[in-house]
């Protein structure tokens, strides 16, 4: 705790990273159009730091790939997260962090 600022959830539970997505040929050949799916976003996300912690949003389980849901054909992300307590204070601005994220790193036809 600084300047008397006190942490909504000063000892969170940690969770363990999950591996890195294995790329194949196809994926790193820029000739080749491949959907946009869950996993891609989910690696887009994953590494946003928590705005109370040095902690990432996938340490914290804020995020999970299996709630994110992409369709490519329709240029739709979806993604629901769970904030480390109930009635967080810091929700909104996890959720602009996420979106800012998405803005800024996906094709403009997503919405």
């Amino acid at each position: 705790m600084s300047g008397g600022t006190r942490l909504e959830n000063a000892n969170p539970v940690i969770f363990q990273r999950s591996g890195e997505r294995l790329l194949t040929a196809a994926d790193e050949d820029e000739d080749v159009q491949d959907p946009i799916d869950d996993r891609e976003i989910f690696d887009l996300i994953r590494s946003i730091n928590d705005p109370e912690h040095p902690l990432s949003l996938e340490e914290l389980n804020v995020v999970e790939q299996i709630r994110v849901k992409v369709n490519d054909a329709e240029s739709s992300v979806g993604i629901e997260f769970t904030p480390t307590i109930p009635h967080c204070s810091m929700a909104t601005l996890i959720g602009l962090s996420i979106k800012v994220k998405l803005l800024r790193s996906l094709p403009d036809r997503f919405k």
